[in-house]
């Protein structure tokens, strides 16, 4: 698949710049220039996400920040699959082709002090509003050769009750790249439509399946450390790894107040403010 959008980006001194231009059909300001505080979003990062439904951080982690995810990611994957937590999870699981590492920042505590610290209140603050609970959290790893890809969603379409948008937070561990699962977005103005559209289950995909039409969206290509912000009402996808290495990510995502199941007054998973 031919990729499109997102400029590929390295750091330069005082800042990043792009490699390479944007090239997609749907015009969208890709430019920016970022000083070394990357977790400080500027007014423009703000802009996009509300009326694009995403916005890219570029190496917004430090080294210290991204060995902690690196890390504590090897260390799960050397437990046995486990696709579903024993029905407690949606199953959506491959075995070593998708792996889904979730709700471990309770006993990491390297891990829950980056999930739950001010770096990552202050990050996503502007985003999601000024009192962030933490919803959700979990690794997403594909394996070499197979890594399986995931069909077009939104977050939301998960939930299965009526909720606020909350924020995702996608956070490559490994430079991404267009070979090794990279994902895609699909813009829309949070400001006009925060609908959540119609998901059908795909049994043989292990997915819910919220889009089936040709727009390939735009793919993130981005340097590990790198950020990715959107909407839970954001449609998404992400592509196969055909690589050698796995791909490897953390999402954590955050609610602006706890988000209850109505049937049991319960959190649907998390309800921890930062």
């Amino acid at each position: 698949m031919p990729c499109v959008g997102l400029p590929t980006v390295r750091r330069a001194r005082g800042g990043l710049t792009p490699v390479r231009p944007a090239t997609s059909s749907q015009a969208h300001n890709t430019s920016f220039h970022r000083e070394v505080n990357v977790l400080n979003p500027t007014q423009q990062d703000v802009d996009q996400y509300f009326e694009r439904g995403y916005a890219i951080l570029p190496e917004a982690l430090n080294g210290d920040e991204l060995a902690v995810l690196s890390s504590v990611c090897d260390e799960l994957l050397q437990e046995p699959p486990d696709d579903d937590q024993g029905g407690k999870a949606h199953n959506i699981g491959k075995g070593q082709d998708r792996r889904f590492l979730r709700h471990r920042h309770q006993d990491k505590a390297a891990l829950s002090g980056f999930v739950l610290g001010q770096g990552m209140r202050t990050m996503i603050s502007p985003f999601i509003g000024a009192t962030p609970h933490l919803f959700n959290e979990q690794f997403v790893v594909k394996g070499p050769k197979t890594g399986a890809a995931f069909a077009w969603h939104q977050d939301s379409g998960y939930v299965g009750f009526d909720h606020a948008p909350y924020l995702s937070v996608w956070i490559a561990i490994d430079d991404t790249t267009a070979d090794n699962g990279p994902v895609f977005v699909m813009p829309r103005n949070l400001r006009e439509d925060t609908s959540i559209e119609d998901h059908q289950w795909d049994a043989e995909g292990k997915e819910m399946v919220g889009y089936q039409g040709s727009d390939p969206g735009i793919p993130a290509i981005v340097p590990a450390g790198s950020v990715v912000l959107f909407s839970s009402v954001t449609l998404h996808r992400s592509s196969p790894n055909t690589t050698d290495h796995s791909r490897r990510a953390y999402l954590a995502q955050y609610s602006e107040a706890p988000l209850l199941d109505p049937a049991t007054g319960a959190p649907k998973t998390f309800a921890v403010p930062l």
